[in-house]
C-alpha cells in the first residue's frame, strides 16, 4: 500500500497511473461477476449494504477541507487542488513468510507487500518454535530481525505473532524437555526469558503483539474446544491465571506497547453462544479486567458458505466488551474462486464499516508463499483470483480518495474523505505547490500558501 514503492524505477506519479488502469480493468470485472449472478451475488441483502456503506461513511472518513492563500496571506480563487490519497489510515495487511522477504530471488514478493498493504505478520516466525531454532536458521531469529528491518524501513507495520501460547504440543523442542525435566515452573520460567528476547530484539519495530494466542483452544469440527474454566484442551499446561503473567512481562517489557488476545473459531463458530465464544469472552473481561488487556484479535478462518448476518451478530458480541478488534487471519477455504471473491467482499465490508475494528489482515496472499494455496489472492504467476481483485478494488478504488477541483470565491476546496496520508497539490498560474497531510477525524482545515 506504500505506492511509492511499487518497483524502484517506476515514479510515484506512474504509479498512480498504474494503480488507475488496475482499478478500471477490476470494476468492470466485479461488474461482470455481479451481472452473472444476479440477485444472488452476495448473501446480504440491499438494506445490509446501505448501512455499512453508512457506517463506513461515518467511521471511516472527514472533511479534508484545503485553504489557499497567497504571498499576502489573502485567500485565493479559482486555484486547482488536488488530493491523492498515498495511503491508509485503517491498517490492512497479510502474514507474510520471513525466508521469501531475505530472498533475493523474490523481489515480485517484496514489491507486492508493498503495493498491497501497510501492515502484516510473519506467519511463524515470531513463534516459540521458529524462535527457537526448530524451523532452522531461515526462520530463526537473526534471519526475523533482517527481514523485520526491511518491514520497518518500508513502513509496514509488523504485528508480534506471537508471545507464546498454552500448548506444549506446540511448544519448541526445547521447551517441551524443559517441561518433562522440571515441569510446569520451569517452562514458565523460560517463557518469561523468550519474552524479554523478542521484546529486546524487535522493540524497534513492533509494539504490538498477540500475548496469548489460542488461549482456548484450536475449534475443529466435531470438537468443543476448552481452557477458560476447570478443564483444558490436551497438550495445554497453563490457564488463565498462569497467562496473566505473561502480560504483566510483556507490559513490563513494552510499556507503551499494544497487548492482544488472539483466538480462532470464534466468528466462524455455528452459534452465537458457543462453548468457542463463551470460553474466549471469559479470557478476555479477565485479563481485561486486570488493566493488561488493549484489544482482541479474531482469527477469521471460514469454510463452506458462512452467513454474514450470523458473523455479524458475533462480531458485535465481542465488540460489546468496549475493546478494540483486529482481523488477524482471513481465509476462506473451497475451491469455488467466485464465492471466494464474493464473500471476501462481504467480509471486509462487515470489518471497514465496524467501528471497533482497527485492521484486517488475511492469512497470506500468494499461492506461491502461504500455507494453503487454495485461498491465496494471486496464482504463482501473479495473476489476481476474484478474492485478489475484490481485494484491490475495494482498498484501492471503493474506499480511496482520489479526487480535484477548484477553490470557491473564499478561496476553499472541501470534500469528504477516507482517513489516511495524502498529498495535495495547488496549482495556478502556471506553477504547482505540494504538500503532504494526515487526515484523521478532527478534520482539520490545511493552509496552504502559494509562492
Amino acid at each position: 500500500m506504500n505506492k511509492r514503492k511499487f518497483s524502484e524505477a517506476v515514479t510515484c506519479v506512474e504509479a498512480k497511473r498504474h494503480n488507475s488502469s488496475m482499478k478500471k480493468n477490476t470494476s468492470l470485472f466485479l461488474l461482470g461477476s455481479c451481472l452473472i449472478f444476479g440477485a444472488n451475488c452476495y448473501a446480504a441483502d440491499a438494506a445490509w449494504w446501505t448501512e455499512a456503506d453508512k457506517r463506513i461513511e461515518e467511521y471511516r472518513k472527514a472533511p479534508l477541507h484545503v485553504t489557499v492563500i497567497d504571498q499576502q496571506g489573502k485567500k485565493v480563487a479559482g486555484a486547482e487542488v488536488r488530493v491523492a490519497m498515498t495511503r491508509h489510515a485503517f491498517e490492512f495487511g497479510s502474514a507474510v513468510k520471513v525466508a521469501a522477504i531475505n530472498d533475493p530471488k523474490q523481489e515480485d514478493y517484496r514489491q507486492k507487500i508493498l503495493e498491497l498493504f501497510n501492515s502484516g505478520t510473519f506467519e511463524n516466525a515470531l513463534k516459540v518454535k521458529a524462535w527457537s531454532g526448530d524451523f532452522g536458521p531461515a526462520v530463526g531469529p537473526e534471519s526475523t530481525v533482517q527481514a523485520l528491518h526491511w518491514t520497518h524501513e518500508n513502513r509496514i507495520k509488523i504485528r508480534g505473532h506471537a508471545m507464546t501460547g498454552n500448548s506444549i504440543r506446540r511448544s519448541s523442542k526445547a521447551f517441551v524437555k524443559l517441561h518433562e525435566e522440571g515441569g510446569k515452573p520451569a517452562i514458565m520460567e523460560a517463557v518469561m526469558k523468550s519474552i524479554d528476547d523478542k521484546a529486546a530484539q524487535t522493540g524497534f519495530a513492533i509494539d504490538e503483539w498477540d500475548v496469548v494466542n489460542h488461549p482456548v483452544g484450536i475449534q475443529r469440527p466435531g470438537r468443543e474446544a476448552a481452557g477458560a474454566g476447570n478443564s483444558q484442551p490436551s497438550g495445554q499446561v497453563f490457564g488463565i491465571e498462569e497467562s496473566i503473567g505473561w502480560f504483566e512481562r510483556s507490559r513490563a517489557n513494552l510499556p507503551e506497547g499494544r497487548l492482544y488476545l488472539n483466538e480462532s473459531g470464534v466468528l466462524p463458530s455455528p452459534e452465537d453462544d458457543s462453548p468457542q465464544v463463551q470460553k474466549y469472552l471469559t479470557w478476555i473481561n479477565h485479563v481485561n479486567a486486570s488493566g493488561l488487556l488493549d484489544g482482541v484479535g479474531l482469527q477469521a478462518h471460514f469454510r463452506g458458505d458462512p452467513d454474514i448476518i450470523s458473523i455479524e451478530g458475533r462480531l458485535n458480541k465481542i465488540a460489546a466488551v468496549g475493546l478494540p478488534i483486529r482481523i488477524t487471519e482471513f481465509t476462506l477455504n473451497g475451491s469455488d474462486e467466485e464465492k471466494q471473491g464474493q464473500f471476501t467482499r462481504e467480509f471486509m465490508t462487515l470489518v471497514f464499516s465496524h467501528p471497533s475494528v482497527v485492521g484486517f489482515q488475511c492469512w497470506g496472499f500468494w499461492e506461491g508463499a502461504i500455507f494453503q494455496p487454495e485461498v491465496a489472492m494471486f496464482r504463482k504467476d501473479w495473476s489476481a483470483k476474484p478474492n485478489g481483485v475484490v481485494y484491490q478494488d475495494l482498498v484501492f478504488e471503493k474506499w480511496w480518495t482520489d479526487e480535484s477541483g477548484r477553490t470557491d470565491r473564499a478561496g476553499d476546496y472541501q470534500t469528504s474523505a477516507f482517513l489516511g496520508e495524502y498529498e495535495i497539490s495547488v496549482s495556478t498560474g502556471g506553477k504547482t505547490v505540494m504538500k503532504t497531510h494526515i487526515l484523521d477525524k478532527t478534520g482539520e482545515t490545511l493552509v496552504i500558501q502559494l509562492d
